[in-house]
């Protein structure tokens, strides 16, 4: 029986690199996305890519930080069970907390925080409740060297992402039950576009081409997501260094 993921964020660069291992072995893939007008062709090219791949793509439109968004991809998927589940948003706000252009407020820090830390069991819960979440399944978050390193503006991201690491031990903890897997993937720094809108992207390339920290790929990440579940054991509740 053919398998099936939901990528919240799937067409970013480490959400759609997940897509598109996960599609090459078999998963029909549910990607919830924006759908940003000038991200349009973009994303068509990427869903037929997936295709290619003989798998089944539904396309979501939506900000999946939302209730709203919740309750429309549920009733899109009251038919279906969903056997990996990524959540991939990189949605925060970037600033410093006492000086500079930007200054964070704690409307900025509950809005990161929310967006990469408390989705992520938001999402699961509802998923879990409507039936749609398989038993036996995987879920999949991801963190970054900023849960550990200061990096110039990331502080709302820093702390959303610390949080993210320590809500995912208390998930697995509940959900072992169930044989869920529940782990998150910590990337060095990526050329990706949530990088990019940090607004000192050279900064961070540079930090980690003089060995502050390690630089990886999308691709590099959703391999190790696939080294989990192809792995014979049970892996839950882990911060894995990609």
């Amino acid at each position: 029986m053919k398998k099936t993921a939901l990528i919240l964020g799937g067409f970013g660069g480490v959400g759609y690199a997940c897509a598109s291992i996960l599609a090459k072995n078999g998963y029909d893939t549910v990607i919830v996305h924006r759908g940003r007008r000038a991200k349009a062709e973009e994303n068509k090219h990427k869903v037929l890519e997936l295709e290619k791949k003989g798998v089944n793509v539904i396309d979501i439109k939506g900000n999946a930080t939302t209730p709203e968004c919740m309750a429309k991809v549920c009733d899109e998927l009251r038919d279906i069970r969903v056997n990996c589940f990524v959540h991939a948003i990189a949605d925060g706000n970037i600033g410093n907390i006492f000086s500079g252009d930007r200054i964070l407020n704690a409307d900025s820090f509950m809005y990161t925080f929310n967006s990469m830390c408390v989705s992520f069991a938001s999402w699961t819960q509802i998923l879990i409740e409507k039936g749609i979440l398989e038993e036996d399944s995987y879920i999949f978050g991801f963190s970054s060297e900023g849960a550990r390193t200061i990096f110039p503006n990331y502080a709302a991201n820093g702390v959303a992402k610390a949080g993210l690491e320590v809500l995912c031990k208390y998930m697995a903890d509940e959900l072992s039950v169930h044989n869920i897997s529940v782990n998150i993937l910590k990337a060095g720094i990526m050329d990706t576009n949530a990088v990019r809108a940090l607004g000192n992207y050279e900064d961070f390339i540079g930090f980690a081409e003089k060995g502050g920290c390690r630089f990886d790929t999308p691709e590099n990440v959703a391999e190790k997501m696939m080294d989990i579940i192809r792995s014979k054991e049970f892996i839950s509740g882990q911060v894995v260094d990609v």
